[in-house]
């Protein structure tokens, strides 16, 4: 089987790399397209790389105009050499759907696999998915409900996060032990994201408020892969917060409740069925221009799956010391009602290998 797949994101290249490992074990696959080092060494011929992909906002557009007709044209052309037997897209919208395009109409069967959030923004995509994708793999539970509404082959296949999550320690007493914690004390999650931006916007006010219950809690605050130590050192040396490496889903599991920003990490910290407060903050024109755009009711996952909030959300002016102390003791007064509406959350993702699915639904449509 001729696998053509467009990878053009590092987390991309991940769970890529997962689907097709699952489908290997199925099939003969040969596999071309794009990506990084993971499906690169799963044999993919590599015509660009996700390095070479990463393009952010509108100035990077513009100044990347000649590479992105370049990169098109080429892909192009290798879809005639190549004659797939299907090409596989993931995530990266704004590219692949255009891409999708060029394979329908060279009769290339077509697989998005982590669809475009239309439910967020942009759900005039629709139309373009229904006219030139034959399958859409979904990752979140309402979202097979959304696209057949609308006409489009879709199948809900599990998150692939649930693929990745893999822990550092047996359990909490060889993690409070590698951190020197107290282990008799609950523990206070910290998750103030991988950017810097989002680091310097949250951190601090955290760190504030970990003060109101330092007598009774520790606090871990976790470096995402990639941040430099030293981004996080600045704000809690001389602090009593520690600084855990490597360990994020440890300090997810092994926390009494968490402290989160907005994205992924939500879903993550559900998945470990632990409670949280998220937490947001951008610029003022970032946000005035996100209103404009997104057209969800909530900013997190878990409150966007639910329909309702299960995990308060403090939000730009919101989002401050004074309001994570005032948050974090109604969680605590109410403890029991919020881990059930986490472990709820937890439960719709239970028992589903998410990239076993995918590759199973991949294979009965070829």
């Amino acid at each position: 089987m001729k696998v053509f797949m467009i990878a053009g994101e590092e987390s991309g290249d991940i769970h890529g790399s997962n689907l097709i490992r699952q489908l290997q074990k199925l099939a003969d696959v040969s596999l071309y397209g794009t990506g990084g080092d993971n499906l690169k060494s799963l044999g993919q011929e590599q015509y660009f790389r996700t390095d070479q992909m990463t393009i952010i906002g509108l100035d990077d557009i513009v100044s990347n105009i000649p590479f992105i007709y370049r990169m098109f044209k080429t892909l192009e052309e290798k879809l005639d050499e190549v004659k797939p037997d299907l090409v596989i897209l993931v995530d990266y919208p704004g590219f692949n759907l255009r891409f999708a395009k060029k394979a329908h109409a060279k009769n290339c069967k077509v697989v998005y696999y982590i669809a475009p959030q239309v439910w967020a923004w942009h759900y005039s995509r629709v139309h373009k998915i229904k006219k030139y994708i034959d399958k859409v793999l979904c990752i979140l539970p309402f979202e097979e409900e959304l696209f057949k509404r609308e006409g489009i082959d879709a199948t809900y296949v599990g998150n692939p996060v649930v693929d990745n999550m893999k822990y550092t320690f047996a359990n909490r007493s060889e993690f409070c032990k590698y951190l020197s914690l107290d282990g008799n004390k609950e523990i206070i999650g910290l998750l103030p994201g991988s950017r810097k931006r989002e680091i310097s916007g949250l951190l601090p006010e955290m760190i504030k408020a970990s003060e109101h219950f330092a007598d009774n809690f520790e606090f871990v605050v976790a470096k995402a892969a990639g941040v430099n130590a030293n981004v996080i050192a600045e704000y809690t040396d001389n602090t009593k917060v520690k600084m855990a490496e490597n360990c994020t889903y440890d300090v997810m599991k092994y926390s009494k409740l968490a402290w989160v920003c907005s994205g992924t990490a939500t879903l993550e910290t559900s998945l470990n069925q632990t409670p949280m407060i998220l937490l947001y903050k951008v610029g003022s024109l970032s946000w005035f221009i996100g209103k404009m755009l997104v057209k969800t009711k909530y900013a997190g996952l878990p409150n966007i799956i639910e329909g309702r909030e299960i995990i308060p959300e403090l939000l730009q002016s919101d989002m401050n010391a004074e309001n994570i102390i005032n948050k974090t003791e109604m969680i605590l007064n109410n403890y029991d009602k919020f881990k059930k509406d986490i472990e709820n959350i937890s439960s719709k993702f239970d028992r589903i290998d998410p990239s076993k699915k995918a590759a199973e639904e991949i294979l009965s449509i070829i």
